[in-house]
């Protein structure tokens, strides 16, 4: 049987309370290694090895920058504060390939690297196999993480992991290209067991343009074969009555991203693919295979978006929408728990004529269809109600044993074999929404 603790996170009076399994299987909402096969810490360091203390802050983004392929670069427990006056000063900048960043320690919350909102980005990363894990980044004027494609090549196989990222004032992690000519792309990465917030304190310092919170947990143009699992978004909101962007986000011909696991708690939005029409236009990203011909634009190639919870106070005034798909072709959307205020403008919402996809066996509050998008599935539960849940006003939406109308209500899927907790789903029928009871 799975057990469960409460842990609160956040920041004063807006702290929240968040239960996850510790024992027998699966992630929690508080983003870690608590639990799974997929939150264990990275094996011990091999190879050129790096050591850096506190007191070398100001030169951590020479040592970063000059680090040669393969190295790892082991910080010393402490907060990190670069004193330099300009941005080269003070941005970690990784450049050569297989480059990992990481604490000694392997405990996130032992070394901070503090923008002090004085660093735009924190660390950006242009070079492949780069990994960044076990440790916490924080207060950056724009991105705490910034991954682009190469100078010379595509940037694959980037890995975060197990990080704590704070206070963000525009999006936590920002996946983009190089906008060189010719363009080159950011694929194949993968975002796991990491916790993103945005605190009381981080809140007034969000940029406010464009549309007056433009902040957000990760937000990827043009990027193939992400992988986003294991992790929680928490409080990723403005309350200065403008709308935040998504807690995760892929689109401008995004492709094949994987979404799971996830807990996103009183975030604005949560799981986007796609945004817009695209305006009549060609899609951002040319494939090679060309996919799905002759359909014009399109916001996001197939994907899928399973396992995953999202869950927003019963007072909560600034959610919008759990999971967007805006001309999204061949995305599948399967087993997701959405509960969230009646004030919301939908759990699920998939929007214009390119868009088709397949939603199966989620549990949540409503699907809204606009603009002539075309969706199948009709194992989904929608008008879900409190009294299925543990506990909806402390965000703990496992299933309660009397959960008839979720409880083997589900039709079996051949791509999802667990749930949220990493729990099988082999006692029947599956049950509705990301927890199998």
């Amino acid at each position: 049987m799975t057990k469960f603790l409460l842990f609160a996170f956040g920041s004063g009076a807006g702290a929240i309370g968040v239960a996850f399994a510790s024992v027998g299987g699966g992630f929690g909402a508080t983003g870690g290694t608590s639990g799974g096969s997929g939150c264990l810490p990275l094996p011990e360091p091999t190879g050129d090895i790096i050591e850096v203390s506190v007191d070398q802050a100001d030169d951590l983004p020479g040592i970063v920058r000059d680090a040669p392929a393969g190295s790892t670069i082991l910080l010393g427990d402490g907060t990190y504060r670069m004193s330099g006056a300009g941005e080269a000063e003070r941005r970690l900048q990784i450049v050569a390939d297989g480059v990992t960043l990481r604490s000694a320690s392997g405990d996130r919350e032992a070394v901070t690297i503090d923008g002090e909102y004085l660093t735009e980005e924190v660390i950006t990363v242009s070079a492949s196999n780069v990994t960044i894990a076990h440790l916490g980044v924080t207060r950056a004027v724009h991105h705490p993480i910034h991954v682009t494609g190469g100078p010379d090549g595509d940037t694959s196989g980037v890995v975060l992991h197990d990080l704590h990222i704070v206070d963000g004032g525009e999006q936590f992690v920002k996946i983009n290209t190089s906008g060189a000519t010719p363009n080159t792309y950011t694929d194949d990465g993968v975002v796991s067991c990491s916790r993103f917030e945005l605190t009381d304190a981080g809140r007034p310092e969000v940029v406010p343009d464009p549309g007056g919170c433009y902040t957000g947990g990760i937000d990827g143009h043009q990027a193939r074969g992400w992988v986003v699992r294991d992790n929680a978004f928490v409080g990723i909101h403005c309350e200065n009555g403008s709308l935040a962007e998504h807690a995760i986000h892929f689109w401008t011909a995004s492709r094949d991203t994987l979404v799971e696991r996830n807990t996103i708690v009183d975030c604005a939005r949560g799981i986007g693919f796609g945004l817009g029409d695209g305006g009549g236009n060609d899609p951002d990203r040319d494939y090679s295979d060309n996919p799905y011909p002759g359909i014009g634009y399109v916001g996001h190639y197939d994907g899928i978006i399973r396992n995953n919870v999202i869950a927003i106070s019963p007072g909560f005034a600034w959610f919008d929408t759990g999971i967007e798909l805006e001309q999204a072709h061949g995305t599948r959307v399967l087993h997701n728990t959405v509960i969230h205020p009646d004030t919301a403008f939908a759990s699920i919402s998939h929007r214009f004529a390119n868009t088709l996809v397949t939603l199966e066996n989620n549990l949540v509050r409503s699907i809204r269809a606009r603009d002539g998008s075309t969706a199948s599935g009709d194992s989904n539960l929608e008008d879900a109600s409190d009294a299925l849940f543990v506990d909806v006003a402390e965000h703990d939406l496992h299933l309660l044993s009397s959960a008839s109308d979720a409880i083997d209500q589900g039709i079996t899927l051949p791509d999802v074999t667990d749930d949220i907790d990493g729990d099988e789903r082999t006692d029947g029928a599956p049950d509705l929404g990301a927890d199998e009871r």
